[in-house]
């Protein structure tokens, strides 16, 4: 009987030994098969943007340089910039001040100029931002703490009297300079459900999640299909747009190569108020559009990404550096593929 008992122990723990390195085994050869593929072509660049100020209308670019912190073209920097109410510490967005996308800027020699709808330019010293070194704490999504260097004045006053909000500053975030962040990027396993999860930390400037934010053309094309109304993809406000390739094809893409720049996925990209905002009006759809169509078929699959995207639609897929380079318009877009979508 103490034979018996004795054995019974040996098979259960050969059992629990061996389920424990099957799971271990497939999950392995999960994680080397959705890495292993080989490199395929499957569009071109359609389009590059960058956004200097956050929720600003975007300057349309024919080439920018792939960087840790996301797109880069000589002064331009994505999302180097964002409105922060100072009455609550929270950062201002096109999601509660539509009429944000009609603000247009540029960069040159140290200088950001400024224009609103029927207001005078106004133009900040990047050199006196530095000089004067004003830190404002700030907090965004999920209440994460990021800091800046407050940008004056002049431009406050511009953006406060044209959003009708008298406690607006513009801040100014720069790598290197000492700049607290609670907004590093690092992915979890429930971001995606059936493929394994790149382990990576990425920090960027005043982006949602991660460095770059890529779309596709078809994807476009097949959710204005479903839509009384067409819209643009300026209302997913992406870095980088693909063409070429099937309707959400982007769902599957592991790594993506254009020229010499390498880009990983960590996640798909879950969409709020902001794409109701028409970029040419700055008023939000009173349908709550395209929001509404895609609920009825781009919402996560049941699962952990269910539980963490509740029911914001996916539309593009969020990226970060592997190697930074310059790409351009019309250049090829090489993928690798997860085994599946998410």
């Amino acid at each position: 009987m103490l034979d018996f008992d004795q054995d019974k122990k040996v098979l259960i723990g050969c059992l629990a030994s061996s389920f424990l390195a099957y799971h271990t085994a497939r999950q392995l050869f999960a994680y080397i098969h959705s890495n292993s593929k080989e490199w395929i072509p499957i569009g071109t660049v359609k389009n590059l943007h960058i956004y200097p100020i956050k929720s600003c209308k975007p300057i349309d670019l024919f080439a920018f340089k792939c960087t840790k912190l996301g797109p880069v073209m000589g002064e331009l920097e994505d999302r180097a910039f964002v409105l922060v109410d100072m009455e609550t510490g929270k950062f201002v967005t096109g999601r509660t001040q539509p009429k944000l996308v009609k603000m247009e800027c540029t960069m040159e020699d140290g200088m950001l100029k400024v224009t609103v709808p029927d207001k005078p330019m106004v133009t900040v010293d990047l050199g006196e931002v530095h000089n004067y070194a004003i830190f404002c704490e700030n907090r965004w999504l999920l209440d994460l703490k990021q800091d800046g260097f407050d940008c004056g004045d002049e431009v406050a006053a511009l953006l406060s009297n044209f959003l009708e909000e008298p406690n607006y500053r513009l801040i100014f975030y720069k790598e290197g300079e000492g700049l607290y962040t609670e907004r590093t990027c690092e992915p979890t396993d429930d971001w995606w459900d059936k493929n394994p999860v790149p382990k990576r930390k990425d920090d960027s400037q005043f982006t949602n999640l991660a460095p770059f934010l890529i779309c596709t053309s078809a994807s476009m094309r097949d959710l204005n299909e479903k839509m009384d109304k067409k819209i643009s993809i300026y209302q997913f406000r992406p870095s980088i747009e693909v063409e070429g390739c099937p309707a959400w094809d982007e769902d599957k893409w592991a790594e993506i190569r254009i020229g010499d720049a390498h880009l990983q996925t960590m996640a798909a990209c879950p969409r709020c108020v902001m794409t109701t905002v028409d970029p040419e009006t700055a008023e939000k759809s009173g349908e709550n559009q395209p929001l509404k169509a895609m609920r009825g078929f781009r919402v996560a699959p049941e699962g952990s990404m269910r539980k963490m995207y509740l029911d914001n639609p996916i539309f593009g897929v969020y990226a970060g550096l592997v190697k930074g380079a310059y790409i351009h318009v019309g250049q090829t877009v090489w993928v690798k593929y997860k085994p599946c979508a998410f």
